[in-house]
């Protein structure tokens, strides 16, 4: 990671800003003002600064880490969609697993451009076990209302 966040202060000495808008996704412009893919290609997986692995398998506990909550927010509305999908086409769709991936796909790239931003900001981050814990706690709770959702028109079918 810290070859990563090596490369975004890089980029940044060069002439380069980093902000985060809508709240949530990280906007890495160069000094003429245009964007700049963070994403990058299919096989290249990332832009300049990488691809988070870590992030990519484990983005409840690093979203925890630099405290960066709307992956929570992200997860309960797309379980929440997916799950309605699911009683209006009485079939388990497969758009919960995509949307899980890309999820994880979005937080492995964004991730180290959070994470600098976080240490820009001074966020306090939170312990690695504790990330770990908590992160798993607060995915529960993203889930709770599509599951109970989930179940309640099961009961009410059958």
């Amino acid at each position: 990671m810290k070859s990563r966040l090596d490369r975004i202060d890089a980029l940044i000495s060069e002439g380069y800003t980093l902000n985060k808008i809508w709240g949530f996704y990280p906007d890495l412009k160069t000094s003429a003002g245009k964007s700049v893919d963070i994403f990058g290609s299919l096989f290249r997986l990332a832009g300049p600064a990488g691809f988070s692995w870590v992030a990519f398998f484990f983005p409840w506990a690093v979203c925890v880490q630099i405290r960066e909550w709307p992956f929570f927010y992200s997860l309960f509305i797309f379980s929440l969609f997916d799950t309605i999908l699911a009683i209006f086409f009485e079939a388990s769709t497969s758009i919960a697993s995509l949307l899980s991936l890309l999820t994880c796909y979005w937080y492995a790239c964004m991730f180290p451009y959070l994470r600098y931003l976080a240490a820009k900001k001074n966020v306090d981050e939170v312990s690695k076990t504790s990330s770990i814990l908590i992160g798993f706690v607060l995915c529960l709770l993203a889930l709770t209302p599509s599951l109970i959702l989930a179940f309640a028109t099961k009961t009410i079918v059958a």
